[in-house]
């Protein structure tokens, strides 16, 4: 009985010192909408998909005008003039759609590579986050159910947000020539 009781108070003090592995979770998609490197992100290509309208836009509208002369004067233009007229603005039509279809796909591929490439920094962030800050597991809370709960003592978005914007600010500051590079592409 003696031996059982040493025993069980050995094993009772060797759990009591084990210490406790840090964990806590993030809520990723706080992270996706409020950092900073993604809303910068956001703002450039807003900007080229404006330009790009905007080019686009006036594209068309001399392509509309033209159409509304060639409208007007056809009446009195000769049968085959008039069909050749036609044939040009139809191909000037043809071209300009599939300019803005081209355009529209390296937006999209150019968007789609940035956004995988913060993707993937921002996870390298939680990794290197974790290790520095001594958790043995942080867990993403998100919509698809990886997490249904957690104490918000354990919640760590907050700070993980702030370390990743200051990063990100200390990187912008470090290396101004890569901003404007990616905004003027």
């Amino acid at each position: 009985m003696k031996k059982i009781f040493l025993i069980l108070l050995g094993i009772s003090f060797l759990t009591a010192c084990q210490k406790e592995a840090k964990t806590a979770f993030i809520k990723t998609e706080t992270i996706f909408k409020e950092y900073k490197g993604i809303k910068d992100q956001e703002a450039v290509f807003k900007q080229k998909q404006e330009a790009f309208t905007k080019k686009y836009d006036s594209m068309v509208q001399a392509w509309r005008k033209e159409v509304v002369d060639f409208q007007q004067k056809a009446s009195k233009m000769a049968p085959n003039k008039a069909r050749q007229k036609d044939q040009e603005l139809y191909q000037k039509q043809q071209i300009i759609q599939q300019m803005q279809q081209q355009e529209s796909n390296r937006l999209t591929a150019e968007m789609q590579q940035q956004t995988d490439s913060i993707i993937k920094k921002v996870y390298d962030f939680f990794d290197e986050y974790g290790k520095k800050n001594g958790y043995k597991y942080i867990f993403g809370k998100n919509n698809a159910g990886a997490l249904m709960y957690g104490d918000a003592q354990n919640d760590i978005t907050d700070k993980v947000l702030k370390a990743l914007d200051d990063e990100y600010e200390a990187e912008k500051t470090k290396n101004p020539s890569n901003n404007e590079a990616s905004q003027n592409k």
